[in-house]
């Protein structure tokens, strides 16, 4: 078992129905290319250990401009989910009349008098990605929570409507995750790029801080598809030498292996982050700061005897996606719920 398994079921609901003490989401986000808008959707279920499950449909767009600008999410008794993995219609995961397949997600959320709507094809991959070790994915799943990438970069064709205008989706590069679980680490940052300006390449990034037994120690899991190869950063060798720095706005973090070696840095304006409330099926909150249209720069070298030889940069400008959490509130914004 490797960064990326062929399973096919990587996707598939993982709570029972009857455990408390839970979480889950499927989420995704893509790119607008035409507007610079980012968008995110995430549909959610929780099973509190004190209180009645429940599941809830999340939305967001994120405008350069602005203009566009939406946060909103809507929450419904668990009676409200559909049947789970595939049995629904081929649902993997149905919340009202919102629904995420293999090959589809769609949704709509108001607020206000506000409405965002989206109905999105995706191509899935042909693997998924996985962010922790194999030697320690189980344990990181008991302990906190495990997280995946079934579709890591893969084109997004269809259409989002906010406030009745029509944003079309031409093979935009989108990415479709899954987490399930216990908690939220202590403290996290999360980028993604797979639209840099050199060309093809692909980042996925994530560094937290979580409690292993008595520690807390912060560890580092990068990876990046490099000309046609993966430089996979999050093997367990690799990413406990791996360096993190980070305190919104801006992540910077440095990896290597025995081949390569990354050095870069994401952040975003904090006008364009949103924050929002995760709250733990324990009760505990996490604050959220997202940014679907942030900045990533990557400088990678490679070896050359005892030293390191630069060999190309990535750059992405907008295109980036980035988050940062925390135990505390991030005074720089206001909260959105």
């Amino acid at each position: 078992m490797g960064t990326f398994t062929r399973d096919g079921n990587e996707n598939r609901m993982r709570w029972d129905r009857r455990t408390s003490g839970f979480m889950e989401v499927w989420y995704a986000t893509a790119i607008h290319r035409a507007t610079g808008c980012g968008v995110w959707f995430r549909y959610t279920l929780t099973a509190p250990t004190h209180a009645p499950a429940f599941c809830e449909l999340w939305g967001f767009v994120f405008d350069p401009d602005r203009k566009r600008n939406f946060a909103g999410k809507q929450r419904f008794g668990i009676d409200r989910l559909g049947a789970p993995n595939g049995r629904d219609e081929g649902a993997l995961v149905r919340i009202g009349d919102a629904w995420l397949s293999e090959t589809h997600l769609e949704g709509a959320v108001a607020r206000g008098e506000r409405m965002l709507e989206w109905s999105l094809d995706l191509d899935p991959a042909d693997r998924c990605f996985h962010h922790l070790p194999a030697r320690i994915r189980r344990r990181g799943e008991r302990a906190v929570s495990a997280v995946c990438s079934p579709n890591l970069s893969v084109p997004f064709r269809g259409s989002v409507t906010i406030d009745g205008e029509t944003l079309a989706f031409d093979d935009e590069p989108g990415c479709q995750s899954h987490r399930w679980g216990k908690r939220h680490p202590f403290t996290w940052a999360w980028a993604h790029c797979s639209d840099f300006a050199e060309g093809d390449a692909v980042f996925e990034g994530v560094a937290a801080k979580a409690p292993l037994g008595p520690l807390r120690p912060t560890t580092t899991f990068l990876y990046l598809r490099y000309k046609a190869d993966d430089l996979e950063f999050n093997e367990l060798r690799w990413a406990l030498l791996a360096k993190s720095r980070y305190t919104l706005p801006t992540w910077a973090f440095t990896a290597r292996t025995d081949r390569w070696k990354i050095v870069g840095a994401a952040r975003a304006s904090i006008d364009d982050f949103v924050q929002i409330t995760y709250v733990d099926p324990d009760g505990t909150p996490r604050y959220c700061a997202n940014s679907e249209i942030g900045d990533l720069a990557v400088e990678v070298y490679r070896r050359s005897g005892n030293g390191w030889v630069h060999d190309g940069s990535l750059t992405s400008r907008g295109t980036a996606h980035l988050e940062f959490g925390a135990t505390e509130r991030f005074e720089e914004l206001p909260v959105a719920f």
